[in-house]
């Protein structure tokens, strides 16, 4: 495999601002990117859509994302050992298709009140011909990525602001491009389909996810030591936003966070903003807030009856990862609102954003998913026994138990969406917890074979994958020999 071509600080900017790259992979030609289309233009017309199957459908796709640019850039994002995720999807737009409504996709169907402004997953989207502006190229928002509002969700909304939902022609991006052209998008920017007005035309895009398995230490880009010092002066309101994630990128800096200037005016200005009608007027005023440790205001909003509120102040307050104060104050909150799903899941979400931090706080989250009967307070608090790096910790077993409670706790009658949504977030959280997870093989092992979600049973695959040991990797092996799919055999060439 060639070596990984890493970001510049100036590209690694360039996304956490604007929410996307344009790559050029540089070891495929125009033939690979020919055959490509060719052959998923046969499988589509011959078997229909293959859904997550398409890589073992189409298996050189692989070689997109082991080029060194594509996997350059998406370790310099993600870290060393990001992973793909086992969705993946095959658009085609054909002519005569609509546009689609902006929106901001799903977590593979599944809906996460609360998204990670921090760089967790990524999405990848791979074009095999040149698209045009006739042949309905994805479209999207920049800088829309930290938005709150999913226009599509909340289309509806009549007391805030949703500019996302209606064209901006001055600031939508449309991606038009030539063949082998892959662009990543922060998860949750604000996109679309857009309408194909050609005759004849085909379009592909092929959607992969990624995402991060550990906590940045260091920058994982080629990093220039004198910019470690960021301000992020150049992103306008997403400034404190784009501030605190590259210093959450670069491994943390008490420093950067102390050094923060600001007068008793500017903390009433921020406070006054907290309810302007501009959503990133809002979030940026509580960036700053939480940015100078006036998180009071904050905390209290986890409880405000409008969910916008709660949900900005929660992402704001994951900046006050260095303020023990607040981190107890937070805590103090959950222990007495522990059955009160609002604020509840507000707080374990921020406790999984604040890494090691937050390292105190696993007794309390493993008592909050032991008493409360919350899927969605539980699937947060899952989220930060996978975030909370425990490399030694004594807590290891009790939190590897906990996860496995999580993931027998299946009844497959009556699945409900949440309940499997905390299932395959519980199995995630082991695989990042690795070889300290050796105690989940046999729950794992069983999850693989009996759980009928089948991203639980890849994050199980991911977990034993990632545990390692012998007897972990012939499980691997043994389920992956089973279920190999054969991509030669076809409904006209059965055997």
């Amino acid at each position: 495999m060639n070596t990984p071509l890493l970001l510049t600080d100036n590209q690694v900017k360039e996304f956490l601002i604007n929410g996307y790259l344009v790559l050029h992979p540089t070891s495929l030609d125009e033939k690979f990117h020919s055959t490509i289309f060719n052959q998923v233009s046969s499988v589509f017309e011959k078997e229909g859509n293959p859904g997550n199957n398409i890589l073992p459908r189409i298996p050189e796709l692989q070689n997109v994302f082991d080029d060194p640019v594509v996997s350059g850039a998406l370790e310099s994002l993600l870290g060393t050992n990001y992973i793909m995720q086992p969705h993946r999807h095959a658009h085609l737009t054909k002519p005569g298709t609509q546009d689609q409504l902006w929106h901001k996709d799903s977590y593979f169907g599944y809906r996460k009140e609360l998204r990670h402004h921090q760089l967790r997953y990524i999405m990848a989207m791979y074009y095999p011909q040149d698209t045009t502006l006739e042949m309905g190229p994805t479209a999207i928002k920049p800088k829309s990525q930290y938005d709150v509002l999913d226009p599509k969700v909340h289309r509806n909304e009549k007391t805030l602001e949703n500019s996302n939902a209606k064209n901006d022609d001055q600031n939508d991006l449309y991606m038009i491009c030539q063949a082998g052209t892959v662009v990543l998008i922060h998860y949750d920017i604000v996109h679309k389909g857009t309408a194909n007005r050609t005759k004849d035309s085909y379009r592909f895009m092929f959607k992969f996810q990624f995402n991060r398995l550990e906590e940045p230490t260091k920058p994982t880009w080629n990093h220039d030591p004198s910019n470690a010092m960021y301000d992020a002066t150049d992103a306008d309101l997403l400034q404190p936003i784009v501030k605190h994630i590259w210093n959450w990128m670069m491994g943390g800096s008490i420093i950067t966070y102390q050094e923060q200037l600001f007068t008793e005016q500017d903390i009433d200005n921020w406070t006054s903003q907290l309810n302007d009608k501009n959503g990133k007027i809002r979030l940026n005023a509580a960036y700053n807030l939480a940015l100078c440790n006036q998180y009071n205001s904050l905390i209290k909003r986890l409880s405000n009856n409008k969910e916008i509120f709660r949900l900005e102040a929660a992402y704001a307050l994951t900046a006050c990862r260095y303020n023990k104060n607040a981190i107890d104050e937070l805590k103090i909150l959950l222990k007495n609102q522990k059955r009160n799903e609002c604020p509840a899941s507000c707080i374990a979400f921020i406790f999984s954003e604040m890494g090691s931090m937050a390292i105190d706080t696993l007794p309390l989250l493993i008592h909050v998913i032991e008493n409360t009967d919350s899927w969605l307070v539980k699937r947060y608090c899952c989220e930060a026994l996978g975030t909370i790096p425990l490399n030694n910790s004594p807590d290891v077993n009790v939190v590897v138990k906990c996860l496995t409670n999580i993931l027998i706790d299946r009844d497959q009658e009556i699945d409900s969406k949440d309940a499997s949504h905390t299932r395959l977030t519980a199995a995630l959280s082991l695989a990042k917890i690795g070889p300290n997870a050796n105690e989940a093989i046999p729950i794992l092992k069983d999850s693989l074979y009996q759980d009928q979600n089948r991203y639980v049973s890849g994050n199980a695959l991911l977990a034993l994958e990632r545990i390692g040991t012998n007897e972990a990797l012939k499980i691997v092996l043994s389920y992956l020999k089973i279920s190999r799919w054969c991509r030669k055999t076809t409904a006209s060439s059965l055997f």
